[in-house]
């Protein structure tokens, strides 16, 4: 990390070039998925972000959440989503790959080079405290419902699997074998098995004792690449948003029956989707080297 201090105006002032407001750059219809119709909409709200917007952390109670952009080098951005007002941001790693916190505040930032990984635990003010060694490079990060244990995905070429980090703990706590070309993972509600997006647009449940895989299902169309998944908050709904043809969309599951119910349109160079805590609304991600936007929809 370059540094730990807050730069809110030097960092702020370089990148508002960057925070050119982009709406639905290119085709903004989904395709359809698994026979499941269709819907057009609009975004509730489009919210700034830097260029090359990479991740993002789930809106805090308190409205802030943390944005992990750059190309040559990265930084995180904190910014009021209820205002869309940058309020800070510091430089990180240029390995960076992924950025979550809990509830509590911590900051987690997943790191993959081409041959290690870690996970910096990092306080609200971006300061690092600790550094977790993980056993492959990272491919991104997430918060359980209890929102103090960190879900981190890590793989190379043949191999994948997820480290399970304790915020508290500051270290490893187990380890579940997970498909080698999994894109993104989310646990359920109760923390007993996660869910696991291959980049086929295959979901495979499994369980984190034991890792064995109890439920199999297909979230996309042959057409269509898998890019992330997230889950609302009663656990009834995983979000899956994927790419065809340079168009995305996002699908809308039902996980009792393990069915595609609808098609949730998703703006051109979507790279990421998150669900807010009350589960009412979904913010897309898109990020290009020139601009950065989130775009907030009705769940």
């Amino acid at each position: 990390m370059a540094s730990t201090a807050r730069r809110t105006t030097a960092l702020i002032g370089l990148t508002a070039a960057a925070l050119a407001l982009a709406a639905c750059s290119g085709s903004n219809h989904p395709a359809k998925a698994n026979g499941a119709a269709a819907v057009s909409t609009v975004p509730q709200r489009i919210l700034r972000a830097p260029g090359s917007l990479i991740s993002a952390t789930q809106p805090q109670a308190n409205g802030s959440m943390w944005m992990l952009a750059g190309q040559s080098s990265l930084g995180l951005f904190e910014m009021d989503s209820s205002t869309g007002r940058l309020t800070g941001s510091v430089s990180v790693s240029g390995a960076a790959r992924s950025v979550a916190e809990t509830s509590t505040g911590v900051i987690g930032l997943a790191l993959g080079t081409a041959r290690s990984g870690a996970l910096e635990l990092l306080s609200s003010m971006g300061k690092v405290t600790k550094t977790v060694p993980l056993p492959a490079p990272a491919r991104q990060v997430v918060v359980g419902s209890d929102g103090t244990t960190f879900y981190v995905l890590t793989g190379k070429a043949t191999t994948a699997s997820v480290s399970i980090v304790g915020a508290r703990a500051g270290r490893v706590l187990g380890s579940v074998p997970m498909p080698s070309d999994a894109v993104s993972v989310v646990p359920d509600v109760s923390q007993t098995t996660l869910y696991a997006l291959e980049r086929n647009g295959l979901v495979d449940q499994i369980n984190i004792a034991g890792g064995k895989v109890v439920a199999k299902f297909k979230a996309a169309s042959k057409d269509d690449t898998a890019q992330s998944i997230a889950l609302s908050p009663d656990g009834g709904t995983l979000y899956v948003l994927k790419n065809a043809d340079g168009t995305s969309n996002i699908a809308d599951v039902n996980i009792a029956t393990e069915a595609v119910r609808k098609v949730l349109p998703a703006p051109s160079h979507c790279v990421g989707v998150l669900v807010s805590t009350s589960g009412g609304q979904l913010y897309d991600l898109v990020g290009t080297a020139t601009y950065g936007n989130i775009q907030v929809f009705a769940a």
